[in-house]
């Protein structure tokens, strides 16, 4: 509840002030920290139920922060076109902004694929050391 409140006040200044230059603005959106897995021979069947949630929770919070970033990178876009339909000299060029964009958004699937692999190494383990 604490973390939804505080992104809120981050959120909502962010979404009401004017867009800055994008090259220089900040992106207000927030990538989750990477959940570590316990170790799956020691591990007791609660700990590895709570590595499964913090696994998906990363999942879902990942998804949320790569479409946070498709959103900012749009709406920059269309404030550069908006700033260029009113100032002819100006041009659109997005193109450090979206390899920004890219780059961060294959940074957190590689993430992704890391905590996937590490959750199912874990529960392998898990499986092994407690095996009827």
């Amino acid at each position: 509840m604490k973390r939804a409140l505080w992104l809120l006040a981050l959120a909502v200044p962010a979404l009401s002030a004017p867009i800055i230059v994008p090259a220089v603005a900040q992106s207000a959106c927030m990538e989750p920290a990477v959940p570590t897995m316990p170790d799956g021979k020691t591990a007791a069947r609660a700990e590895i139920i709570a590595a499964a949630g913090a696994a998906k929770e990363f999942m879902s919070k990942s998804d949320e922060f790569q479409g946070c970033l498709n959103a900012e990178y749009e709406a920059a876009v269309n404030a550069m076109k908006a700033e260029a339909a009113k100032d002819k000299s100006k041009a659109v060029d997005a193109t450090k902004l979206n390899s920004d964009r890219e780059a961060k958004i294959t940074a957190n699937q590689k993430k992704k694929e890391d905590v996937g692999k590490a959750y199912g190494a874990t529960a392998a383990a898990y499986k092994a050391a407690n095996a009827k």
